[in-house]
């Protein structure tokens, strides 16, 4: 519809863009009830110029409030009839239609009205969609086929988005570049929505699309991209990275962001919260490759609202502002946070069964690491890392009122009878390393991707993944030096990653002698997940 229902005024003139006055033409009707009327039989010359018009509407006309879906067709009357609902085409049209539609709209696929066919409806609302059954029509009609939209809040038809990380999983060496969709999602697991909305490509240089003059084959959000050497005049493609855009629901719900990390202030050159001092001062902290970063000042103020000219603000460095940048001749004190991969942030555990090996009668309640390994000896492992505690009915100690003596991984859990207050009746258990839930762990091949020529060696898992097999959740990694499989531990060289689930990284400026030797790895999976 693009007149509104109550226009507030009407223009008129004609189609060379000339005023209805300088026509001098008699005008018999102008107004927003009738809309403009020019008659030739009012006119000395015979005959009225071409003439167009406009309407002056509310804002909201303008700037509606809602906003339709398109036509969706997922069914044909040749079953038991055409089965419009809300539930399948949810299912079969993620993200295109809200949770809650205010209106439906019905049309049989030629575009009359329902009104028109005759037909009996057995349900047409925003609850349950559209349903048109053959078994209720007379004389044992069908049902014709039906197309419906729904009317959605304005903010559901411009939604929140976000993007994806640049993924480059192929170069043109041999017969072009193939940014493939289903690949990407295969090799980078919950990284990628399921249906994307859009795509956006660039080279890997940072140059856009259309500067390279490259014939592309395909490229859009449900296959990917695809530049074809042989369709270049050149005889290759340039070499392209890709990007997509996503509903914001999914981002969120695949979301890992590390805690605000504050690693320096401004006091000196200015304020540096770079990547690799962070790691330093936060070990395990941030994740090897990050997605994404946010900073904001240590009071939760934007950097747009300091007015501060940042130097650098990136996945790769980091944050970095410096005074001397300043028209005031300082930064504010900034911290900064990263978006990780979700398994950085959800990784596998390893928890112990509940323990009770004592009650309070006596003197308290002593759940000590020593009787639990004398009374379960196979589910208890030697070097536990946490421990948790709770009593009998589900409860957390906190809530008890208990004080408690010790709480930890050397001794275990002691609450001591006291002559005002009897201790609670606890049970404890302990996180372990991941070699105890899964004893039987079987080996990746050795890998050696990169060599410590650059500033270090860096065996990530994330490099790694998309071309070898590696289970999702490996639960050890192993180190040791390319040429004489000497362990990393004995080298006495310090690690910058050292982890099962994100791989292993060597940097040349933390050695003694600034330089890593070359090292390969290998993962550890439960064998019921078939690593190999």
């Amino acid at each position: 519809m693009e007149i509104c229902d109550v226009p507030i005024q009407i223009e008129a003139r004609t189609l060379s863009g000339e005023s209805v006055d300088s026509t001098g033409e008699t005008i018999h009707k102008s107004d927003t009830k009738t809309g403009f009327i020019c008659r030739n039989v009012d006119q000395s010359s015979g005959i009225c110029s071409d003439y167009e018009v406009r309407f002056l509407c509310p804002l909201t006309f303008c700037h509606p409030e809602e906003c339709w879906t398109p036509w969706f067709d997922r069914d044909n009357p040749c079953g038991y009839g055409d089965f419009e609902t809300l539930p399948d085409l949810h299912k079969e049209y993620p993200w295109k239609i809200c949770k809650h539609p205010i209106k439906i709209q019905i049309k049989t696929t030629s575009g009359a009205n329902v009104s028109s066919t005759g037909d009996v409806i057995l349900a047409a609302d925003t609850d349950v969609g559209f349903v048109c059954r053959n078994c209720d029509q007379p004389d044992d009609g069908h049902c014709a086929d039906y197309k419906v939209r729904f009317l959605c809040p304005l903010e559901f038809c411009k939604p929140e988005v976000c993007k994806t990380a640049w993924y480059n999983r192929d170069n043109p060496n041999d017969t072009g570049d193939f940014e493939l969709l289903k690949e990407l999602q295969f090799e980078n697991p919950n990284e990628i929505c399921p249906f994307p909305l859009d795509i956006e490509v660039k080279t890997v240089d940072g140059n856009s699309l259309s500067s390279t003059r490259d014939i592309i084959a395909v490229v859009d959000a449900t296959t990917g991209f695809i530049c074809k050497n042989d369709d270049q005049k050149s005889g290759t493609c340039s070499d392209y990275q890709v990007r997509f855009i996503c509903p914001i629901d999914f981002c969120k719900e695949h979301e890992c962001w590390t805690p605000w990390l504050d690693g320096d202030n401004p006091s000196g050159a200015g304020d540096y919260e770079t990547i690799s001092h962070l790691r330093h001062k936060y070990p395990c902290k941030i994740c090897a490759t990050p997605l994404q970063i946010e900073v904001e000042t240590i009071h939760g103020f934007s950097v747009a609202a300091t007015g501060d000219v940042i130097h650098v603000a990136d996945v790769e460095t980091g944050f970095i502002c410096q005074n001397y940048d300043q028209k005031h001749g300082s930064c504010s004190d900034y911290r900064v946070r990263f978006r990780c991969p979700l398994d950085f942030c959800n990784p596998p555990e390893c928890w112990t069964v509940w323990f009770d090996v004592d009650d309070p009668d006596n003197e308290g309640d002593f759940e000590e690491i020593s009787k639990i390994w004398e009374q379960f000896p196979s589910e208890m492992c030697n070097m536990p890392t946490s421990i948790e505690a709770r009593t009998k009915c589900g409860a957390s100690v906190d809530s008890t009122g208990d004080v408690i003596y010790i709480a930890d991984t050397e001794t275990g859990f002691i609450c001591k009878n006291s002559d005002e207050k009897r201790c609670s009746d606890y049970e404890v258990r302990f996180k372990c390393p991941l070699t105890f839930c899964y004893p039987d762990v079987c080996y990746t091949p050795w890998f050696n991707h990169d060599d410590p020529r650059g500033t270090g060696d860096y065996e990530l898992l994330s490099h790694l993944r998309p071309k070898k097999h590696i289970c999702d959740y490996p639960v050890d990694i192993q180190v040791v030096t390319a040429y004489d499989n000497y362990p990393f531990s004995y080298t006495g060289q310090i690690p910058y990653i050292y982890s099962a689930t994100e791989g292993f990284a060597c940097r040349n400026e933390d050695q003694n002698n600034h330089r890593c030797y070359d090292y390969k790895v290998r993962f550890g999976c439960p064998c019921k997940l078939d690593a190999k």
